[in-house]
């Protein structure tokens, strides 16, 4: 009972602190080892950023397995910070992604949102917050398509948390992506290297219009409903 009432008492103080500041935080979450992921979740933080009062930060979730191995991940994942309990319960909105495993959320995703349990258990702690995902799909061991899928099981995780979900705004820019959603941004294909031998950059003009395109969008709806509630 003590430890329960200690857990319960961490949540709130978090909460109480989420609750008193200015403006609003968006975290844009990735699980990457090949850096796909890495340009899209940073297309997506320059939507967020035009949006006035947005502060914006990329984060990673760690590897609950191989932790930050040397030489497991390709260059640049790591450079964003790591994603904790708390920096999901100081965001006002929460973009967050990984790639597809055989038409599942990867496992890596999966064990982070595990993490997050206490903040329903002990009172919906993320109700109201804005939820939005992204995912890729696609090369040898990964399976093909089931995207959709995917980007569901992500928004059923926010609605399981009283949480908002927000996907992409339908456009005309759809047309031309092949994995177009209003679920949210998906990547396909196997990865390219660029001429320094990076995967980093390798996203199509399309995929970087939706990408933008959600972040701003939901840091729109996420202002809103903040100042709505000021």
């Amino acid at each position: 009972a003590p430890r329960d009432a200690r857990a319960v008492a961490e949540c709130l103080a978090l909460w109480i602190t989420a609750n008193s500041k200015m403006g609003f935080k968006v975290a844009v979450i990735y699980y990457s080892r090949r850096g796909r992921l890495v340009t899209l979740a940073n297309v997506i933080a320059e939507g967020v950023r035009q949006v006035e009062g947005a502060e914006v930060t990329v984060y990673r979730i760690r590897d609950p397995v191989l932790g930050d191995a040397p030489g497991t991940f390709d260059e640049g994942v790591l450079d964003a910070p790591v994603a904790t309990p708390e920096v999901i319960m100081q965001s006002d909105c929460v973009i967050i992604g990984g790639p597809g495993r055989q038409g599942r959320m990867c496992a890596e995703v999966s064990y982070f949102f595990d993490s997050l349990t206490e903040f329903q258990t002990n009172g919906c702690l993320l109700k109201g917050k804005v939820g939005s995902a992204f995912t890729s799909v696609g090369g040898v061991g990964r399976g093909y398509g089931g995207h959709e899928a995917i980007l569901q099981s992500f928004h059923g995780f926010f609605l399981q948390h009283g949480m908002i979900p927000v996907g992409v705004p339908p456009s005309s820019v759809m047309e031309d992506a092949h994995m177009a959603s209003p679920f949210g941004v998906c990547m396909t294909g196997r990865p390219k290297l660029d001429k320094a031998g990076s995967r980093l950059r390798s996203l199509s003009e399309s995929e970087v219009k939706l990408a933008y395109s959600q972040g701003e969008w939901a840091s729109i709806i996420t202002k809103q409903l903040h100042d709505d509630g000021d």
